[in-house]
């Protein structure tokens, strides 16, 4: 095992697509970490550069302390896991495990030892002489982990290792591959573009975009206080709403324009409201309440607007409703009990301990909680 350091980290291919952009985190030893991010961020780059398939333009990386960056993967001793398994499919489960120990010339004992072992921690040894070709995908995987982890390796990469399977199969694979890591102990990578997947599984997750490093922390930390608009959004099972209210004014009543109608603002988002008399909002789905039009209360500490339901989704313990107000989206979680029609009038509202606020940049600058950003730059007037 082994603690892993990038520091200003730069990967360009061809000196004109600049995919990996002054990148700099810390894997402690034994962490299970997330890279996630959109296809083209820069994850997957990152991913091979720490497994030593490519090396940084710039920028060193370390294992214990230790440059690494100029050793091929055997010389760092790291072991890959692909979305698709690249199992040789003639050989048996037996086989495909024990061939990297083979070629490190490990005796016939250690070899059956060694590969026993990772097939009982892996549920497969009823599978050990089965051939590749005559396995399910769930079965391929989990022999080609079998495979990557039988050398204890100082660093387990796993490339979009499950996003091939079908749902009910993935899910499992996701809590089986988390034990498997907390009773290893192994330091493990992995790159998703899936949120769900990143939370549910690792300690920690860094999130890019475009080759730049947003926001890294715990799933919580990142979902209740993202650094801006394209984390909220990014992040979570439903994306976060974001909508801009424009035309802001304190008089007669605290409102703004949005989707052509006017919107009655709860007084905690005053301090944010740029000079332009503009203000941009988010909220989770499930902090939206939608109701029937006329019904909706009304208070100094809640966000009012109206519209039409675009379509509501059934999803089985709740409800996802889409709402139209002009050319305004908004998503809300209802109960399963609350009914609505498509093009029905509605009215939503969402409390102020539901709101976030951004500014122009999209960065946060309060969040749900309540609370501000530390050190985020405030407009305490807007004239």
């Amino acid at each position: 095992m082994a603690s892993v350091t990038l520091s200003g980290v730069n990967k360009w291919y061809a000196g004109v697509v600049h995919a990996v952009q002054d990148i700099s985190f810390r894997i402690e030893d034994g962490e299970f970490f997330g890279l996630l991010g959109p296809s083209g961020s820069g994850k997957t780059s990152v991913l091979r550069m720490l497994a030593g398939l490519e090396r940084p333009t710039s920028g060193t990386i370390a294992f214990d302390d230790v440059p690494v960056q100029a050793r091929s993967p055997q010389e760092r001793n790291v072991a890959m896991v692909f979305e698709q398994n690249a199992l040789y499919p003639h050989m048996t489960a037996r086989q495909n495990i024990s061939y990297p120990l083979k070629i490190r010339g490990l005796s016939k004992g250690e070899i059956e030892t060694k590969v026993a072992d990772v097939a009982n921690m892996l549920n497969i040894a009823h599978l050990i002489d089965r051939r590749a070709s005559q396995m399910s995908g769930g079965q391929q995987q989990r022999v080609a982990i079998a495979r990557a982890l039988v050398r204890r390796p100082n660093l387990l990469c796993l490339d979009e290792p499950i996003a091939h399977l079908d749902t009910l199969l993935r899910a499992r694979l996701r809590g089986e591959l988390k034990r498997l890591q907390r009773s290893l102990g192994t330091t493990s990578v992995i790159v998703t573009h899936d949120p769900i997947e990143a939370m549910t599984m690792t300690d920690r997750i860094a999130l890019m975009r475009d080759g730049v490093m947003q926001q890294i922390g715990t799933a919580d930390e990142i979902y209740n206080r993202p650094v801006n608009a394209f984390v909220a959004q990014f992040f979570g099972l439903h994306s976060m709403n974001v909508f801009t209210v424009s035309d802001v004014r304190d008089t007669p009543e605290f409102s703004g324009q949005c989707g052509g109608q006017k919107v009655l603002l709860p007084d905690c988002v005053k301090p944010h409201v740029q000079a332009d008399r503009r203000i941009a909002i988010g909220a989770r789905p499930s902090g939206v309440s939608v109701h029937k039009q006329g019904q909706a209360p009304r208070g100094a500490d809640m966000l009012s607007l109206s519209g039409r339901v675009y379509v509501a989704e059934q999803l089985g313990d709740s409800i996802l409703v889409t709402v139209q107000a002009g050319e305004t989206t908004i998503q809300a979680m209802t109960p399963p009990s609350q009914v609505f029609g498509i093009d029905e009038p509605v009215d939503i509202t969402i409390r102020e301990n539901a709101l976030y606020v951004f500014d122009g940049d999209q960065r946060t600058l309060r969040f749900a909680s309540g609370q501000p950003l530390p050190g985020a730059d405030r407009i305490a007037s807007f004239g």
